[in-house]
């Protein structure tokens, strides 16, 4: 193909592509001062990715069929919970990456960054309820001051490497997010080591 024609082929393809892009205001403020989306978006979104959740979460089950025997019911039953939970969050944003042309825009990008955040901040509240009602009355003890702890870590890491990439606007929590999701991920999995009962302390446990 000529370069003019692949040029043109191109240029083609990315009319086609805006052509399909939403470019609407997708956004409000709610009670609270919060930036959230707007009901009727929300709901398209989520009508959109429901058929999408349920392939993966079938395809889940059968990759994972071997891995769920070794399993009591109530921990299977919070595998394919916890798969759920993760591929809709996925699968939502992906879906208002792909729709709307104001998710490329900074206020947009700083939004997904925050439904990110709030979705593993669920996950580490219930993770962590989950690990305390399986272990024995001292290590639970031991597990609330260490979240206490981590916590606080937590906060302060966030202010540091906001810190670290402040350069006077709101574009700074941009670069931001990354570091933010891997240290509250990263303490999700743990969470669910400890409820899975994944550790061998003779102690540990009830």
């Amino acid at each position: 193909m000529k370069p003019t024609l692949l040029i043109l082929s191109i240029f083609i393809c990315q009319l086609s592509v805006a052509q399909i892009i939403d470019t609407t205001d997708i956004f409000e403020v709610d009670k609270l001062n919060y930036l959230v989306l707007k009901p009727e978006v929300e709901q398209k979104i989520n009508k959109r990715i429901e058929p999408i959740i349920k392939q993966k979460l079938e395809k889940f089950k059968i990759d994972n069929k071997s891995n769920f025997e070794t399993l009591t019911d109530e921990q299977r039953l919070d595998e394919i919970e916890f798969a759920k939970d993760t591929i809709r969050i996925n699968e939502f944003l992906s879906e208002y990456d792909g729709s709307y042309s104001m998710a490329t825009t900074t206020m947009g990008m700083n939004w997904k960054g925050s439904k990110y955040m709030d979705a593993y901040d669920n996950f580490l509240n219930k993770y962590y309820q989950k690990s305390l009602s399986v272990l024995t009355p001292e290590m639970k003890r031991k597990l609330i001051d260490s979240q206490r702890k981590w916590l606080d870590f937590f906060i302060k890491e966030k202010e540091f490497i906001f810190d670290l990439n402040d350069f006077g606007n709101h574009n700074s929590r941009l670069y931001c997010w990354s570091y933010y999701f891997e240290m509250i991920e990263k303490r999700v999995f743990f969470l669910r080591n400890i409820y899975n009962r994944n550790f061998n302390g003779s102690n540990t446990y009830k």
